[in-house]
């Protein structure tokens, strides 16, 4: 009959749909990379070209699932990671602002960076995404909603610079470079924002040390110096 030949069509069809969906996943299946620096490569293939190498905590979207590789989207890129250094299980609306230079992360009105900056978060700030993008992130931080850079967003919170001390001490100021001057920073790192530039010998109070990096207190005005320049 038309009709029972027609239906075995219809199942045959139905069992192709099935056995592919479990390669697909949902739109809004999301996971993070673990395992150090993870490789997005233009195949699913070991010998593909690179596209860019992404660090543990990193958000990627799942476009596609298979036993052994991913098709993701990450940072505005499309292509293919390994699935075994992907976590599925993580958290997925709590993020950090993890930049890599020590520079706070901007909060803008909207995705895109000609867009306006309302204010900036540094390094560790907890958000609260409210919608993911590719390349941006719709997030929340305390009364204050906008938008931040995807890239320098992590599911892991970011390792801390500094402790805090037992209790503040004074130290005073040197240049291990046989510099006249230390520069004193907004945040910890080489890159970041120098707030001004103290002379050897100014003494400072220390609240938190690390490392590399202290935070200061001078004036009542906190900011970081590096570690190697204090004499205590």
């Amino acid at each position: 009959m038309k009709f029972s030949k027609n239906k075995r069509i219809l199942s045959a069809v139905l069992g192709l749909s099935l056995s592919v969906a479990p390669l697909m996943a949902s739109a809004s299946e999301y996971a993070t990379v673990k395992g150090g620096g993870l490789n997005l490569r233009e195949t699913a293939s070991l010998e593909a070209r690179v596209l860019g190498q992404y660090w543990t905590g990193t958000w990627v979207e799942i476009l596609e699932d298979g036993d052994e590789w991913c098709k993701v989207s990450v940072a505005g890129k499309t292509g293919y990671m390994m699935k075994k250094y992907l976590n599925t299980g993580a958290a997925q609306n709590i993020m950090y602002v993890r930049t890599n230079t020590g520079i706070g992360l901007n909060l803008r009105k909207g995705p895109g960076t000609d867009n306006a900056i309302i204010t900036s978060y540094p390094i560790g700030t907890a958000v609260t995404v409210l919608q993911k993008g590719s390349a941006w992130h719709k997030v929340q931080v305390g009364d204050q909603v906008g938008y931040m850079s995807a890239k320098y967003l992590s599911a892991s919170k970011a390792p801390s610079y500094t402790k805090p001390v037992d209790k503040p001490f004074t130290a005073t100021l040197k240049n291990i470079n046989g510099g006249s001057v230390v520069n004193f920073r907004l945040y910890p790192g080489m890159k970041t924002k120098v707030l001004k530039t103290l002379p050897v010998g100014t003494q400072v109070t220390v609240l938190e040390m690390g490392e590399n990096w202290s935070l200061v207190e001078l004036d009542g005005q906190l900011g970081y110096v590096s570690t190697y320049f204090l004499k205590y």
